[in-house]
């Protein structure tokens, strides 16, 4: 039966567009403009889908999957669907939370925007609880006082309001793999969600899901995304468990984070038995929880777990940090003597937390201490690959920090593709000149190289190729050119358009030589470049939608503003466009970004467009 569906439109899908279009510069896995190409003409795609989608014809293009890793030897797959899948999976997504969100308890959370401002109003609550009592109360020692101060930490990460004297911890093993399906389609049962809009959900779902060639579909799990598609299915199936567990201790009692949960409780005896409640609730959806990090816990030794002391002296800190009330070097012993007392307790539940706390703040201070650690720490913990990385960079020289690169990526025991991505992306963000520069400029023609003979995952294409034309000139172009005029040698499409998109940004002569070649492979990456380029060219003025991309970021560690080089790179395919109203804007842009508290270094890279 065709015809429209109800939830799916032009501008549910518009919205959905909007908030992935921001997500996508904090992606683990960065196209080289941020799919800039969707934000030329997006009324003609998304008619188009629409149009699909209302003719039954619909049909999801394969998503590109990665891994990320999850301990020194285990990894999780993430799923990237193409541009068009993501908004639809977004639009339905969406849609099913607005009308499944009243039937949800009321300390649930599964949208990172949410559970961080509860959080911070669970904080906030506490501070001026304190406050409050401060004046009403003197505190009669130290020790009190302290208590109290734990108090505003227990509200931050526990979020329940009551001091419990016991905390039940536990969450589910392997959640989004374990998603049965037709768990899925009972708990949409209770919801106001139209028929027809479940069927187009489960056929993405179907679509999307992780499967073996040409294997039946398995009816289980749901493809892991980085855009809060699948956390909301998921979060659905979880509601009939959250009012049995509820039903036994209570609303203010409970607080689940997508599959986390934190349970306060009266005894020991009390948490034993919900433990086992847990169980029997979750088997009902043929779920299970995790049975080593299911644990009852004594107020301290929640307090040990959830590192309360450390966090209250990082808070603290951090707020010096901000108003820089101290200098660099007090904060610096500052933050080495929390670092000492935190050690202590080293490994214990939430460590992992406070590794990246501590690390972000010692690159903010430029602190040394934990640079004799941090390849120990990385290997042991790859998920600290981003924080430890800007921290390296931001606490020594470019050639310290190369020289810490060449070690991790060389070290047999780094064997995930992300960590290496992650490192390969921050080069990005340095400011190398002279013997290594020419040294990155290596390093980078060797992972195109890699590209082209498939010894290297596609992971690599986007900060590759933009790594060239960092830290390279027009000497490097041939190996760009090489990569999209092979690609009919099995080049991975990734690598195709990364390549061709910065070799074309280097001018027309350039820009017509990638044409040329795509009117003789009619390859779709180089097409849809192609299409790009000419319609940018065409420009009268510069949409709206392109300004909004042509922003400097902010780096969080150094605390510099800084030229993104995706950024850059959008810039420059404007140049193509010779019209003056375009240069004329071009060159405004241009002349405000160089008045921004931006590098030198990057200063000379945004003298050369318009040069």
């Amino acid at each position: 039966m065709a015809g429209q569906i109800i939830g799916v439109n032009k501008s549910s899908l518009w919205l959905a567009w909007k908030e992935i279009r921001s997500q996508l510069r904090n992606a683990s896995v960065r196209d080289v403009i941020d799919f800039l190409d969707y934000d030329i003409e997006p009324n003609v795609w998304i008619e188009r889908l629409l149009r699909h989608i209302s003719s039954g014809g619909f049909e999801p293009n394969p998503p590109f999957r990665f891994p990320l890793a999850k301990s020194p030897s285990f990894k999780r797959i993430l799923t990237f669907p193409a541009i068009p899948d993501l908004v639809l999976y977004r639009a339905i997504a969406d849609y099913i939370h607005r009308r499944a969100k009243k039937y949800q308890q009321p300390h649930v959370y599964y949208r990172r925007a949410d559970f961080h401002k509860a959080t911070t109003a669970a904080q906030q609550a506490a501070e001026e609880e304190m406050q409050q009592l401060a004046t009403d109360y003197r505190f009669t020692s130290t020790h009190s006082f302290l208590n109290w101060l734990n108090y505003s930490q227990y509200r931050k990460h526990l979020v329940i309001k009551k001091i419990f004297p016991f905390i039940v911890v536990s969450d589910i093993t392997n959640f989004f793999n374990s998603v049965l399906h037709s768990e899925v389609s009972n708990a949409f049962r209770s919801f106001p969600i139209p028929s027809r809009l479940i069927g187009l959900l489960f056929f993405l779902l179907e679509r999307l899901a992780i499967r073996a060639d040409y294997s039946d579909s398995p009816g289980i799990g749901l493809p892991v995304d980085e855009f809060e598609c699948s956390r909301t299915i998921a979060n659905l199936v979880l509601f009939s468990h959250d009012r049995r567990i509820v039903g036994i201790v209570g609303k203010d009692a409970y607080v689940r984070w997508m599959d986390d949960h934190v349970i306060g409780v009266k005894s020991r005896a009390d948490g034993l038995r919900l433990l086992g409640a847990l169980e029997e609730s979750l088997s009902n959806l043929y779920l299970t929880p995790n049975a080593k990090k299911s644990i009852v816990l004594s107020l301290p030794e929640a307090k040990l777990y959830f590192h309360l002391d450390t966090n209250a002296a990082l808070d603290l800190l951090e707020a010096k940090v901000v108003k820089k009330s101290l200098r660099r070097q007090s904060l610096v012993r500052e933050l080495n003597r929390v670092w000492r007392i935190a050690w202590r307790h080293e490994g214990k539940g939430q460590w992992g937390q406070i590794q990246k706390r501590m690390y972000r703040l010692a690159g903010l201070t430029k602190a040394t201490f934990l640079r004799t650690r941090a390849e120990k720490d990385l290997l042991e913990n790859p998920s600290l690959a981003e924080r430890i990385s800007d921290y390296i960079r931001c606490s020594g020289s470019v050639i310290e920090y190369l020289d810490f690169v060449r070690v991790i990526l060389a070290h047999k025991e780094q064997i995930h593709d992300d960590v290496a991505l992650v490192f390969f992306e921050s080069l990005l963000r340095l400011e190398a000149r002279g013997p290594s520069a020419i040294l990155i400029a290596r390093t980078a023609e060797k992972l195109l190289k890699g590209l082209r003979s498939r010894q290297r995952a596609t992971l690599f294409a986007a900060p590759a190729s933009l790594l060239v034309l960092r830290f390279g000139d027009r000497r490097h172009l041939s190996i760009l050119r090489r990569c999209f005029q092979d690609a009919g040698k099995g080049i991975p499409s990734q690598a195709i358009r990364a390549t061709a998109i910065v070799y074309a940004s280097y001018g027309r002569e350039e820009f017509h030589r990638v044409r040329r070649t795509a009117a003789v492979l009619l390859t779709n990456p180089l097409a849809l470049l192609v299409r790009l380029v000419l319609r940018i060219s065409k420009f009268t003025e510069v949409p709206d939608r392109y300004k909004a991309r042509l922003i400097v970021r902010r780096d969080s560690v150094s605390g510099r503003e800084y030229l993104d080089m995706r950024v850059l790179l959008a810039a420059r395919l404007l140049t193509l466009n010779k019209r003056k109203s375009v240069r004329t804007w071009l060159k405004s842009w241009k002349d405000s970004m160089r008045k921004r508290n931006v590098s030198a270094f990057d200063k000379n890279l945004l003298a050369r467009l318009l040069a």
